[in-house]
Order: C-alpha cells, then sequence, then structure tokens
C-alpha cells in the first residue's frame, strides 16, 4: 500500500569516463544532475584494483566535495575490496554472472555454492553484494536471476533488477520487480531493442540479432511502468542510469535527457500513489 515516498538516489554509471580526474569526474556528475556514482574498480579508471584500499576512500571524499556520493561499485569480490568499500562506506559490489563451459545448470549449481562464502564476507564487512543480470551468456533476466537466488536467506547478498536486460526478454517489469523484490538493492535504468545484423558470408549461419542500447524513449524497457511499481513499494535503494547507449555520441545530453525523464515519471507515479490513498 503506498505511504511516504523515501528520498530516491539518482546514480549513473561513470563506465564511459574513464580520462577525467576523479575531481572533474564529481563536477560533471554533479552537472548532468546525479547525486551518486556506480564507480568502476577496473584497470584504466580514477580507482583501480590494485589501487582499492587507498584509491577508493580518498574518491568518495573528493566525489563528496561535489555533492555526489559512491553508491556501489563495480568490481571484484576479494578482501581487499571489501574492506576498501566498508572503510569508504560504499554500501554495494555489483558483479554479474558468466555462464561457465560446463553449462547452464552447472553455472547456477557452482554458484549456489559461492554463495554462501560471499554472504559471509558481505556480511562481516557490511558491504552488500548485488548480483546484475545481463543478456547472452550470463544469467540473464529477473527469472533466472531469481532461480538462482530463490534459496539465498542472507541481508549481505542482493538483486538488481535491470530495465534493459528484462525489456529485451519481454518482461513486464512489475512480474520481475515482484521476483527479485525479496532480496531488490538496487534498479538499473537502460533501454534496448534488438537490430537485424548482416549474416555471415556463407550465408549458412543463425540469423543474427544483437541488441541496440538506446534512450528510454526508443527502446524495449518500460520505464514508467517500472517506476509506478517501485513508487507504489517505496523502494528506498539507489535507481541507477547505466549511461549504456550503442552510439555514445552527445552521451552526456543523452544521460541528461534520460534522467530528466525518469525523475518526470516519479513526480507522476507518486501523484497517482498520493491520489489513491
Amino acid at each position: 500500500m503506498p505511504h511516504d515516498h523515501p528520498t530516491t538516489t539518482w546514480s549513473v554509471f561513470t563506465k564511459p569516463w574513464r580520462g577525467p580526474t576523479t575531481s572533474a569526474l564529481g563536477d560533471l556528475v554533479a552537472g548532468m544532475g546525479f547525486d551518486a556514482v556506480e564507480l568502476p574498480v577496473r584497470p584504466g579508471y580514477q580507482v583501480t584494483p590494485d589501487t582499492v584500499t587507498i584509491a577508493l576512500p580518498a574518491a568518495v571524499r573528493e566525489l563528496a566535495r561535489a555533492g555526489v556520493t559512491v553508491a556501489s561499485i563495480a568490481s571484484g569480490t576479494d578482501e581487499a575490496t571489501f574492506a576498501a568499500c566498508a572503510e569508504a562506506g560504499v554500501p554495494f559490489i555489483r558483479i554479474m554472472v558468466p555462464i561457465g563451459d560446463a553449462g547452464y545448470a552447472a553455472t547456477g549449481a557452482q554458484i549456489r555454492q559461492t554463495l554462501p562464502v560471499l554472504a559471509e564476507r558481505a556480511e562481516r564487512y557490511g558491504v552488500r553484494v548485488a548480483v546484475q543480470p545481463h543478456y547472452d551468456d550470463y544469467i540473464a533476466d529477473s527469472s533466472e536471476l531469481y532461480a538462482l537466488l530463490r534459496d539465498v536467506n542472507s541481508p549481505g547478498i542482493a538483486a538488481i533488477w535491470d530495465a534493459a536486460h528484462d525489456g529485451l526478454a519481454r518482461k513486464r517489469p512489475e512480474h520481475g520487480l515482484e521476483l527479485l523484490w525479496p532480496w531488490l538493492g538496487i534498479v538499473n535504468l537502460k533501454s534496448a531493442y534488438f537490430a537485424r545484423v548482416e549474416d555471415g558470408a556463407s550465408g549458412e549461419d543463425d540469423p543474427r540479432w544483437e541488441p541496440v542500447f538506446t534512450d528510454a524513449r526508443n527502446g524495449m524497457a518500460e520505464w514508467g511502468r517500472a517506476i509506478r511499481y517501485l513508487t507504489a513499494s517505496a523502494f528506498a535503494g539507489p535507481i541507477c542510469l547505466t549511461a549504456e547507449y550503442t552510439d555514445e555520441s552527445d552521451l552526456v545530453a543523452k544521460v541528461t535527457r534520460d534522467l530528466a525523464h525518469a525523475k518526470r515519471l516519479q513526480t507522476q507515479a507518486r501523484e497517482v500513489a498520493g491520489a489513491l490513498r
């Protein structure tokens, strides 16, 4: 039943912006209208796996000068990364689950054996591991992620609902969000559609369709339905716009417009929820 709405943390994945200093990154993100980031902790970025112990807390302090927090990082789950997140006050480490060579079922069984180890580490450090679906050769959508997590009963393990990947699977947002709700920690907003790719020269290969990541108004994801569900359910976690566009021209303008669109949808959803009280 609708009730007072928690303040939303609007986050952006800063993967496209590996060049700026952390200080400049904070100014860029704040200028787009975001109050948080998902920071890649990867080689070549502002924080790398080798420097995470010192660089992540320093990055959090530097970003705070622009009024920007670190809502999550995209990284590994080693002890040093957990410890750095705990020191810096970063609540989530985002991961994905690739399908291994042994196949889909074997991957699920293996990951279910690994999750208790991650859960123990997460609870010990007070930093949650958030699992995101991804199309093709990963745990790909909310149904597959639910199958992976359905026996997990640890506050250290969280789910990410991803608008684009459920959209590509033609799942209604409210269905996927309901499935993942017991574990839901982060919501990703992006959108995509399938486009036909030219067949190989032999003409004997299967037809190829690849996702094209685009803005909210031109993809298959249903942001409005998702935000209405999240608003009615008083979701309190960060909402991350992943800044993923196949065409990266005018990237800052695209992300800024999508954020403004998402905020308008939230305002409308809150007005509807208020009228139903």
